[in-house]
């Protein structure tokens, strides 16, 4: 069989749903989210198309570094768009070849981080 396999969505679980939803459309500058199903789930979907489910948290812990974490991104002035737009605290700084990479965590304890770039680098352009 010659099936393709094709990205769907990415799964976030948080505490309160409309502030992760509204925090989302800040990050993207944009996008669109809807409730799909009477628990609450919602599903955001950025300008470029990517799609975020986004649950209920079952437990009260804090957010881990485990399976699926630290979502990356690319920018331009990132950290100002970090500190000044978004509100967060940069935690850490890496750099690479292309630039600053700044790390923060969101209300929900969730660790990201931004490339201070747009082009892609070599671990993405090949």
């Amino acid at each position: 069989m010659n099936y393709k396999t094709y990205f769907d969505h990415l799964e976030v679980h948080v505490q309160d749903i409309p502030k992760y939803c509204n925090l989302l459309l800040k990050i993207f500058e944009g996008g669109k989210s809807k409730v799909i199903n009477e628990n609450g789930t919602s599903m955001f979907k950025s300008p470029e198309g990517l799609f975020i489910e986004i649950k209920q948290k079952m437990s009260s812990q804090q957010s881990i570094q485990a399976g699926f974490c630290q979502p990356c991104l690319r920018r331009k002035n990132a950290k100002l768009f970090i500190e000044q737009q978004l509100n967060f605290i940069i935690i850490e700084q890496a750099q690479n070849e292309k630039g600053n990479i700044y790390f923060f965590k969101d209300h929900e304890n969730i660790t990201w981080h931004i490339k201070d770039y747009l082009e892609k680098d070599l671990n993405t352009d090949w």
